[in-house]
């Protein structure tokens, strides 16, 4: 595949320095971030700009002010570019991946990022089968405990660490959930909410009826599906209002916190779990761990 010159000259080091400068917001902070000199990072942004043909960077008088508006476009781009390609290293590193492994997934998770990942695997590991479930995280959990699942992805909102002792667990996003609905809207405190939600088994429904049934606050049943798409689609053709977490939330959405006498929703989260362990099913949850969508929102310790 032919590629133009100037993208061929851009090279990681540029990219990795530019990122840095972008959240350090300092020169001198990303080269001791990446155990560069200042002079190396700034070259290496200045070169980056240069094939770009654009400032990335707000500099003036020896001081850093923050990226340009080009430079917060791309640096998202950059970074996503940059955990691809680390993935990539990691399971060549890694010895390769054989056998079958079965995984439950809730209707909210991202089936176009788990798709791409899936696809990226399974060119990297010919010998390797994958088998996907969608099915609500109280269903996914029990399949789990049965043996019909070697790696699971539940939603939480009452927070259970409890997992088999030779399992894996970790806790792969963390963010609170919102009322949401298609436009700006106004609701006495005496109309029932009109309730657009999950079938039952998801912790959202849950979450979102424990928090109504608390603060007294009546609702009626707008529209109830167990896929993601519709639910989105009831909501932004106005049937109704939802609870969705940060992650599933887009520019379509209206966020309706704090407003139509609404009770305040709980942090929800996404967790791995296993009931055994193996090189194989390590890897491969380090695999998902290690996806940009699930890296970006992992609570800090």
């Amino acid at each position: 595949m032919e590629f133009p010159a100037d993208t061929r000259s851009i090279t990681l080091e540029h990219m990795r320095a530019f990122i840095a400068v972008g959240h350090c917001r300092s020169f001198q902070k990303a080269g001791e971030q990446l155990c560069r000199s200042q002079s190396a990072v700034t070259q290496s942004v200045k070169k980056l700009e240069a094939h770009l043909n654009c400032t990335l960077v707000e500099r003036g008088n020896g001081h850093t002010f923050g990226l340009t508006t080009a430079g917060q476009r791309i640096l998202p781009e950059l970074e996503d570019i940059l955990q691809r390609f680390d993935a990539v290293l990691r399971a060549a590193r890694q010895p390769e991946l054989r056998g079958r492994i079965t995984v439950g997934i809730p209707p909210s998770f991202s089936t176009v990022e788990l798709q791409a990942a899936v696809a990226r695997l399974l060119a990297l590991n010919p010998d390797l089968q994958i088998g996907v479930i969608s099915a609500m995280s109280a269903d996914i959990d029990r399949m789990l405990a049965d043996g019909s699942l070697d790696v699971a992805l539940i939603n939480q909102y009452r927070f259970d660490s409890s997992h088999a002792p030779e399992g894996i667990f970790e806790v792969l996003a963390q963010q609170p959930l919102h009322w949401a609905s298609g436009g700006h809207m106004e609701l006495a405190p005496t109309v029932p909410v009109p309730l657009a939600t999950y079938s039952e088994g998801s912790p959202w429904r849950s979450a979102t009826l424990e928090a109504l049934n608390t603060a007294g606050r009546s609702y009626d049943f707008a529209y109830v599906s167990a896929s993601y798409e519709s639910l989105c689609s009831s909501v932004l053709a106005g049937f109704g209002i939802t609870a969705l977490p940060d992650w599933d939330m887009d520019g379509r959405f209206v966020i309706l916190d704090g407003t139509c006498d609404l009770p305040p929703l709980p942090q929800v989260r996404t967790v791995l779990k296993t009931a055994a362990t193996s090189p194989v099913l390590r890897q491969f949850c380090d695999f998902i761990m290690q996806l940009p969508f699930f890296k970006n929102l992992r609570p800090q310790a």
